[in-house]
């Protein structure tokens, strides 16, 4: 039997350009790194019944094996090739990151204005 991270990534190597490579390529790369992030809604929503059961069965095998040497190999690939999603899921972290900054300190200041004696 195939690893799944390996059929996975051979499909993303076959079809250069389509959504459905655009999605494994996520896929692969958020199991890889949890830097990277994509959604399984983002990552299963293009994708046909054959992409489908290879998303599964690569989260099937994350879930029962956590980051294996497959998957290391796998998503060393991805990074190296889709520069695009690095830099999309960077400005993705770097956006949560301004907004969790702003509601830290609007809750600082509204506990300053609700206690100023503190």
């Amino acid at each position: 039997m195939v690893n799944p991270y390996l059929a996975g990534l051979e499909l993303v190597k076959q079809h250069s350009g389509t959504s459905g490579q655009g999605a494994l390529a996520k896929c692969i790369l958020s199991l890889y790194n949890s830097n990277h992030p994509y959604s399984i809604g983002e990552v299963l929503g293009p994708l046909d019944a054959h992409y489908t059961s290879v998303v599964l069965a690569m989260v099937n095998e994350y879930a029962r094996n956590g980051e294996t040497e497959e998957l290391r190999q796998a998503g060393s690939w991805v990074y190296e090739n889709f520069p695009n999603l690095i830099e999309l899921s960077r400005a993705m972290g770097e956006a949560r990151s301004v907004l969790r900054r702003k509601w830290d300190e609007d809750r600082e200041a509204e506990r300053r204005r609700l206690y100023p004696d503190d």
